[in-house]
């Protein structure tokens, strides 16, 4: 490796390299100071070198497949010939204390961002206790700060589990960027209300949120300027999920006449995707069960009514709809209609705002694999910064 090469990569302009050998696991760059001639801090007089007491040796660049690049600094006292002050010379990234630089730190901490501290542990060889205080050290300082964006007019609410069945949190994202402003710890109504209330920016105009009674009511007690909007997903699946359990309990007829991964396909997807084949079997397998097809024909024309562009024709279409299948003989369907009265209004908001829960439950997904490559969370407060720093997502 040439000495050009090796100065330009190790990029400490403080230094020139005086020699490099291999070692095992890597090499060491011997360094010596560019600059000969040092001012004394206290008087900007000459000093002359009081004392060179030894060489220290620190982790400065991990090199993938190759090894650890080390570099060999001398310590260095000055003296200064008029006050008689002495101090050891310091340079940037060589911190006065400690087995590696500024830089070497700093690319381990990128190294852990989507990844387990076990695994930058055994490629890096530094310990994951140490890891860990690196990162979270590092990690706050790369969360956005409100005072540097715009108050989000669109939000997502929604809950995580931290340990399913047990414990939950709740996430507070920006609808435009995807990226998380809030978390806490814990469903119950005042500690949504805590969360609400901290949330850095004024009242959005409209949140859009699940069908959780408790969590819509709280944010209107709140916010009560602020528009709720229930997510279109979580109002088809009522109806969706109903079809499921009508489609087990059809399976006699079903595992007599259609292969069994065809069974959802003909009922979840949509009839333009459905080949004429396909159609007819669909046809077929509803004269021997109306109330399987009763909930399909009431999925299909609610999901028309998403379809539609503006609020008065989704408003009558909903209407229209409620009158066919309120009092539906299928207690199912019935069922449904019932609950989404309840909604209505929060239900129609989608069509003023056209916002939807998509973003927030990917980063649920994101908050899922974060929790499997933790191995858990032992500490909340650590989980709410790397849910913060790794589950956002990029501006358009």
């Amino acid at each position: 490796m040439s000495l050009k090469f090796t100065r330009e990569l190790i990029g400490l302009s403080s230094f020139d390299v005086k020699s490099i050998e291999s070692i095992e696991g890597g090499w060491v760059a011997t360094l010596t100071p560019a600059l000969q001639s040092y001012i004394c801090p206290l008087c900007c007089k000459p000093s002359t070198t009081h004392a060179r007491v030894k060489d220290r040796r620190l982790k400065h660049l991990w090199i993938p497949e190759r090894g650890i690049l080390f570099v060999q600094v001398p310590v260095i006292r000055q003296r200064c010939n008029d006050c008689c002050h002495t101090w050891s010379l310091s340079w940037p990234q060589i911190p006065q204390r400690g087995k590696v630089t500024s830089t070497f730190r700093q690319l381990v901490v990128n190294l852990c961002d989507q990844k387990t501290f076990a695994l930058v542990s055994k490629e890096t060889g530094v310990a994951e206790s140490t890891l860990s205080t690196w990162f979270y050290d590092w990690a706050p300082t790369q969360l956005p700060h409100p005072e540097d964006h715009q108050a989000p007019d669109y939000v997502c609410l929604d809950e995580f589990a931290l340990r399913k069945g047990h414990q939950y949190g709740v996430c507070l994202q920006d609808h435009e960027t995807g990226h998380v402003w809030k978390t806490g710890m814990g469903k119950k109504r005042e500690e949504l209300q805590a969360l609400l209330r901290s949330y850095p920016f004024s009242p959005p105009t409209a949140i859009v949120t699940d069908m959780a009674p408790g969590m819509a009511k709280t944010v209107k007690e709140v916010w009560s300027e602020t528009a709720v909007v229930i997510d279109k997903f979580h109002v088809i699946q009522l109806l969706t999920q109903a079809l499921d359990r009508a489609r087990k309990h059809s399976m006699t007829y079903a595992t007599q006449h259609l292969a069994i991964r065809q069974h959802k396909r003909l009922l979840m997807a949509p009839p333009a995707t459905l080949k004429e084949e396909e159609r007819e079997k669909l046809a077929h397998w509803f004269t021997h069960d109306w109330r399987l097809e009763e909930l399909y024909q009431a999925t299909q024309a609610l999901r028309r009514v998403y379809h539609l562009p503006t609020y008065q024709q989704a408003k009558q279409a909903f209407q229209a709809w409620v009158n066919r299948y309120q009092f539906s003989p299928n207690s199912a369907v019935s069922k449904v209609v019932k609950t989404l009265i309840q909604w209505e209004e929060e239900l129609l908001n989608y069509f003023h705002y056209k916002i939807t829960n998509a973003k927030l439950e990917g980063t649920n997904n994101l908050i899922k694999t974060l929790k499997r490559r933790s191995y858990g969370t032992p500490c909340l407060e650590k989980m709410t910064v790397r849910i913060r720093l790794e589950c956002q997502q990029p501006s358009k």
